[in-house]
């Protein structure tokens, strides 16, 4: 640690945090299990509202993207349980998946955002492997 670093905590002691300091996030946190195409399993931590996109990126595996807006439909997931904690497919979800011929029974992970707990997901396309077509 530098020496600024070690005066920075010195001073937040004996002075109190800085108005700048970073507060914590108030969201609740919870865990979703991703399953990978070669059969092992992860745990990632989502805090609420966190896309399955981003929460994957927590992990071993990350779910493959190449847009990050719902336009692609490669960061399509099968949902196996907790589909009631995840918000609903939006209509620019169901477009894509209608336009790139996802099935509608999986979501993309880059919309489905986490609302509460229970959720666990198959992960079709994992980061920097071969994309697997819908």
């Amino acid at each position: 640690m530098s020496r600024f670093g070690i005066r920075r905590r010195l001073k937040a002691l004996v002075n109190g945090p800085s108005k700048g300091a970073p507060r914590e996030d108030p969201r609740a946190t919870y865990d979703v299990v991703f399953d990978c195409p070669d059969g092992t399993s992860y745990t990632a931590q989502a805090k609420e509202g966190d896309s399955l996109l981003l929460t994957s990126g927590r992990g071993e595996q990350p779910i493959s993207s190449a847009c990050m807006d719902g336009s692609c439909g490669t960061c399509r997931v099968v949902v196996v349980d907790g589909l009631e904690s995840l918000t609903p497919a939006d209509a620019h979800e169901k477009g894509t998946k209608a336009n790139t011929g996802v099935p509608a029974e999986q979501r993309l992970g880059c919309q489905a955002g986490v609302i509460g707990p229970g959720v666990r997901v198959q992960i079709i396309n994992v980061l920097g492997e071969e994309l697997v077509d819908p």
